[in-house]
């Protein structure tokens, strides 16, 4: 019987899932390349080795990026798939044993991009118009140094630590029950949410469940928290193992009770998995209590897996955690897409405009999200506008501007290349307008050289520099 599942399998992986996968439209379903193969065991060798090849397969679609470096030089990585403005997060393996995250999360970004690229559906969603809406971030091993130490035990760090690493371990060599980072830090349990108050915590470092001398002391922890601020996402969730359910309140507040709780309904009806009933002050210190405490929004914490005792989930797990979470994150995207509407209720409008000075590009339309970068004196067309803030499109992508203290023109100015008589004194302004403020001085009559026009301004070359005079009659 277990020859006969392995191939029905192997033949899933192979010709994809027909009751979730379809055309958008009527035409044939592509042949359905895949680069990762879930059904292993993913070591931070292999992970970033599969991560670099879905970027190189899907470029324009899939961005890679380290967001810190553990205590032993592993790069945490994080991956973008999606070109929309909105944002969520998923993120797997923040604890070391719980590594089928990670094959869950890989598995997703290959799928969903594939999906993207052939114009397919997973069930009602549209992979590519959802995804130019909302970017799907993932971290697929937050713990990278403890799935290490858990898959392949004290060989792979340097021997002066094995001695600390036993200890942690309680004397044993056997490290398929670790859960923390190396160094014996639960990083699930060092996000500064209610940290005083978590309950059961050893005294000192071990193989679970310390939570640290103090909160975010963790490159991990500290990155996630870092990476999180900076990408501002609408929903967050954690994949762990094991036990199939489902977290999504910690101490929420009122106005949000009946939003999260419809979320949560939503993705225990697609998984299955039941949710842990809300209970006041719960114990703290996990990444989704801390983002709902921070930020306000849904953040979900799903056990992946039927329930495993001190270890790591068996691989043939994989057929029903696939079956129930191969829509989670298009879920996750769609909804996320709503809130960040909600958030930021712009006008999608098209209108020239042309900028006189360097302006700064955000990635949000709030200061507290600039790029590193500017936009220079160009003619653009804008695509969205909040207040006065305005969507236009860059080098980098769609990028805002706000233009409350920079100088631009509504439309564009017309060339003009040709040398004009001034038959009356004419005052010269650094833009156009008659503020005395930008006022550069007064030219006699005399013929000039015209470089632009605009609006009955026109854009001249003197020996004041380049500035704009009234048309005269």
């Amino acid at each position: 019987m277990q020859n006969v599942t392995a191939v029905l399998l192997g033949m899933s992986l192979i010709f994809g899932s027909t009751n979730a996968v379809s055309g958008a439209a009527s035409d044939p379903i592509p042949v359905n390349k895949e680069i990762v193969d879930p059904y292993q065991e993913y070591t931070y060798e292999l992970m970033s080795e599969q991560i670099d090849k879905l970027a190189a397969a899907y470029p324009g679609l899939i961005e890679v990026k380290s967001i810190g470096t553990t205590d032993f030089g592993r790069d945490i990585k994080a991956v973008k798939l999606g070109k929309g403005e909105a944002s969520v997060l998923i993120d797997g393996s923040q604890h070391a044993r719980e590594w089928m995250g990670t094959n869950l999360i890989l598995y997703m970004i290959d799928r969903y991009a594939y999906a993207y690229e052939n114009n397919m559906k997973y069930d009602q969603y549209v992979v590519r118009d959802l995804l130019d809406h909302c970017s799907i971030w993932f971290v697929p091993m937050v713990n990278p140094d403890g799935v290490t130490l858990q898959q392949k035990g004290l060989d792979a760090f340097p021997e002066y630590y094995h001695d600390y690493m036993i200890s942690m371990n309680g004397g044993s060599y056997n490290f398929k029950r670790w859960k923390a980072n190396a160094s014996g830090i639960d990083i699930n349990r060092q996000y500064p949410a209610m940290w005083t108050g978590i309950v059961n915590s050893p005294k000192y470092p071990m193989f679970k469940n310390y939570k640290g001398s103090e909160p975010a002391e963790t490159a991990e922890a500290t990155s996630m928290i870092h990476f999180t601020y900076q990408i501002d996402p609408e929903i967050a969730l954690s994949y762990h193992s094991s036990g199939e359910v489902l977290y999504w309140y910690f101490n929420t507040a009122p106005e949000h009770m009946a939003r999260d709780k419809k979320m949560a309904d939503s993705i225990s009806a697609m998984t299955g998995y039941s949710q842990v009933k809300p209970v006041k002050d719960p114990s703290g210190g996990g990444f989704t209590d801390w983002f709902i405490a921070q930020f306000g929004r849904p953040g979900f914490t799903a056990e992946l897996g039927p329930y495993q005792e001190e270890t790591e989930l068996p691989l043939w797990t994989f057929t029903d955690i696939w079956s129930e979470n191969q829509n989670i994150g298009l879920y996750m995207a769609s909804e996320g897409y709503k809130l960040w509407h909600e958030r930021y209720p712009m006008e999608m409008i098209e209108e020239n405009i042309q900028l006189l000075e360097p302006v700064q590009l955000y990635n949000r339309p709030k200061e507290s999200f600039p790029v590193g970068g500017e936009l220079g004196k160009v003619k653009v067309k804008t695509d969205a506008r909040l207040g006065d803030w305005y969507r236009v499109p860059t080098w980098l992508g769609p990028k805002w501007i706000r233009l409350n203290q920079t100088p631009f023109l509504k439309g564009s100015s017309e060339k003009m290349e040709e040398r004009i008589n001034l038959r009356s004194p004419a005052s010269v302004y650094k833009y156009p307008n008659q503020d005395n403020s930008v006022r550069l001085g007064e030219l006699n009559p005399q013929e000039v050289q015209a470089l632009e026009r605009w609006n009955g301004w026109i854009l001249i070359r003197t020996w004041l520099g380049d500035g704009w005079i009234q048309e005269q009659e």
